[in-house]
């Protein structure tokens, strides 16, 4: 793989408390870097602004929150989130970094869909890791359906990537919820024609997280390239995909 992008969910980045996972940021920098050194593009799009930014300010997430504060919460988490990434990819570990915030709004219009296809593009030949977030102060609609998963397939469309690596806090797609049958089966390889019966099954966004396994499976359905779906506190697990062509979960092709 000489191309992939890197999504990385709400329960990887943050804690119970909603703190970030500083922890977490570390290793997934060294990761990353070792596909620096590799020669691997990488695009990551990342979550956990609104969680961030709920931790900042020490708010219970069991709180119900308006979309507004929800965009509030985002304005704060945002620079949070951002200056981990600084510390622990560019100070750390000498990758330099870029913010690219973006809305579906973005995608629709051939002019700003073009201009983000030759940034993108050119931070890439620059050897420079984008680090792609919903603009969640302006996207109401991103906030509403939590679709960062769909936000990672479109940017993998948008740069040609080899793979899209969807990185959570499970091992992957389960023939059955893992919840109710602790004995359930990982699936190793789907086909992506037939998602028909995974999006039947698949359960609701967990309490820290706002996809879930459905808006996977819905990103592997508009993207263009392989999926992968893998438990992103595994170790080395960005290497075991990328650099060793193994599968430590579930791939869509």
């Amino acid at each position: 793989m000489n191309r992939v992008v890197i999504k990385i969910g709400t329960n990887l980045l943050t804690r119970a408390d909603g703190s970030l996972n500083l922890e977490f940021l570390e290793k997934i920098s060294s990761e990353v870097k070792r596909l620096h050194m590799n020669d691997v593009e990488t695009v990551i799009v990342t979550s956990g602004a609104v969680a961030a930014g709920r931790g900042e300010l020490k708010l219970n997430r069991a709180d119900p929150e308006t979309l507004h504060e929800k965009q509030a919460l985002a304005a704060v988490g945002q620079s949070n989130l951002m200056q981990k990434y600084y510390k622990y990819f560019s100070l750390e570990n000498k990758v330099v970094i870029a913010q690219v915030l973006l809305t579906p709004h973005d995608f629709e219009n051939l002019d700003t869909l073009q201009n983000t296809h030759n940034v993108l593009k050119l931070l890439l030949a620059k050897k420079v890791v984008p680090i792609v977030n919903e603009n969640d102060v302006t996207a109401t609609d991103e906030l509403k359906y939590m679709a960062n998963d769909r936000l990672a397939a479109r940017v993998a469309n948008l740069v040609g990537a080899d793979s899209l690596i969807l990185l959570t806090d499970v091992d992957g797609l389960f023939e059955e919820e893992p919840h109710k049958n602790p004995k359930a089966k990982i699936v190793k390889t789907v086909d992506k024609r037939n998602l028909k019966k995974y999006f039947e099954m698949a359960g609701a966004a967990s309490d820290g997280g706002h996809g879930g396994m459905r808006t996977k499976l819905e990103a592997a359905k508009i993207s263009e390239c392989e999926v992968f779906i893998a438990n992103g506190l595994g170790k080395n697990v960005l290497a075991k995909i990328v650099l060793k062509d193994e599968n430590p979960g579930t791939v869509l092709r």
